[in-house]
């Protein structure tokens, strides 16, 4: 890969901030979604709930690779430097595109679903899905030219109204999902509104012809297609136990397993807000500020992660409290935790220098391995074994295994050691499921203190080399 211009440390310290802040917003409307709205609204209707949310998380499919293509394509070129008719162009081909799939979609509700509160679903999906592609198609922009913070106060603007909303319906008690679900169409046009204007030089450009027009988007689909396909299938490893759990034990048994997973995905999400200032800013780094940096992260995230287990055992209390009852099924947040750890690794390192790398094609081949091994591991969990617990471990067993994998191979591409502390840490996980799941609460929290203590001794030297580059890392810039 050729040499970038040096990275901008400055730069991606402020891009990170409004980021992380963003998320912090994200994380509120996120608490109000998992922790308020099943309080109101019973397990059935809450699984309802979790059904839009579950479709509406895999709208970005039915773009193909079209949002993918053009930030591959573009990443690291600023404003001035990308072909504003052929991003214009590409927008109204993308628009076009949605409105048929959406078209589609409502027909199938409308013909096919099973009942009314499905077919409400799969309606309300239709009109997101348009919505949050053409989003996407500008805050994929916004990324690729480094004006991450544009994107970050798209978020900002989505979640303050979904939230805003929310708590309103929340005090006054709704009982329906259905008001939930549209409070969620509406912050997401508010979100598409702000990125047109801010992108209103893109659309005073004036749009090529509509055969020109589908070459290019044809094109960046080429492009982006696997990446597209890679993002999918990585969802869908836990969306196929989620599909499997639907079918087998019904909307209840799903609306608490979705539950438990929007208690993981708060760490997730948030963390991996990072991968999406990452990307550009290492575009533009040289290959030794790429070493290194992919260092810093992979020792940081080894060394300082694993106490996300500890929070288990406050939460779990909290939880149990404030909603008895989702209390009898505690243990699958213990057993769904490490997904905080090892997918939010992917995420922040190996998946964003895959992308960095263009090594999309391996990035997809580990995915697709990922899902066919969640695919054989849920279905002996439902049909063979008969047990929820079985199909969570092999789940979560699938995503420890990528992540390991993934670590791995990006040692040997970027010419960084490998150490100890992947299977170490693999370890640590295992005996934090066991203690959480066999031993009362304060012999798993003293007995995992204890075992944290003796992983840090043992990564001393990554933990000491991590604090001095942090160092050098807050006090450069240009």
């Amino acid at each position: 890969m050729s040499q970038g211009t040096g990275m901008n440390y400055r730069s991606l310290a402020g891009n990170m901030v409004v980021a992380f802040a963003a998320q912090g917003i994200s994380f509120l409307a996120s608490v109000a979604m998992s922790l308020l709205v099943p309080k109101v609204l019973g397990v059935e209707t809450y699984g309802y709930w979790q059904l839009f949310i579950f479709y509406a998380s895999y709208s970005g499919f039915f773009m193909l690779g079209l949002n993918d293509g053009i930030y591959l394509i573009e990443g690291g070129n600023t404003r001035g430097e990308i072909d504003k008719r052929a991003v214009n162009s590409q927008f109204r081909f993308g628009m076009a595109f949605q409105l048929v799939v959406a078209a589609v979609i409502a027909i199938i509700a409308v013909v096919w679903a099973p009942e009314a509160q499905r077919s409400f679903v799969l309606l309300a999906f239709a009109l997101y899905t348009v919505l949050c592609n053409l989003a996407g198609f500008l805050g994929y922009i916004f990324q690729s030219m480094n004006e991450t913070k544009l994107f970050s106060y798209s978020t900002m603007i989505d979640r303050l109204v979904f939230l805003a909303i929310i708590l309103v319906m929340v005090f006054i008690r709704v009982p329906d999902f259905e008001p939930y679900v549209f409070a969620f169409l509406i912050s997401k046009a508010c979100s598409l509104t702000y990125c047109i204007v801010r992108s209103r030089d893109f659309f005073a450009a004036r749009a090529l012809p509509l055969t020109e027009a589908a070459r290019l988007s044809l094109s960046s689909m080429k492009v982006g297609f696997a990446l597209m396909i890679s993002n999918v299938a990585s969802m869908l490893v836990l969306g196929v136990a989620r599909a499997l759990v639907d079918n087998a034990w019904g909307i209840e048994a799903f609306g608490r397993v979705s539950f438990w997973l929007s208690m993981v995905n708060f760490f997730i999400t948030f963390v991996s807000q990072a991968s999406m200032v990452l990307f550009p800013a290492l575009r533009q780094g040289t290959e030794g500020e790429r070493r290194a940096f992919y260092r810093f992260v992979r020792d940081m995230m080894e060394v300082t992660f694993p106490v996300v287990y500890l929070l288990y055992f406050p939460m779990a209390w909290v939880l149990s409290l404030w909603l008895p009852q989702y209390a009898d099924t505690m243990h699958y947040f213990a057993i769904l935790l490490p997904v905080c750890v090892f997918d939010t690794k992917m995420n922040l390192c190996c998946t964003t220098y895959f992308k960095v790398l263009r090594e999309e094609r391996t990035l997809l081949k580990v995915n697709l391995c990922t899902l066919a091994g969640s695919i054989a591991l849920c279905t002996i969990g439902v049909y063979v074994i008969g047990s929820l617990d079985a199909v969570l471990l092999g789940t979560v067993a699938c995503i420890v295994c990528r992540s390991l994998w993934s670590e791995r191979h990006l040692n040997a591409k970027i010419g960084v050691s490998t150490t100890p502390a992947p299977i170490e840490e693999v370890v640590l996980t295992a005996a934090f499921v066991a203690l959480a799941l066999c031993a009362p609460a304060l012999v798993a929290v003293l007995g995992y203190l204890a075992l944290y203590a003796a992983y840090l001794v043992l990564n001393r030297h990554s933990a000491r080399d991590m604090l001095a580059l942090t160092k050098r890392v807050l006090t450069r810039g240009k």
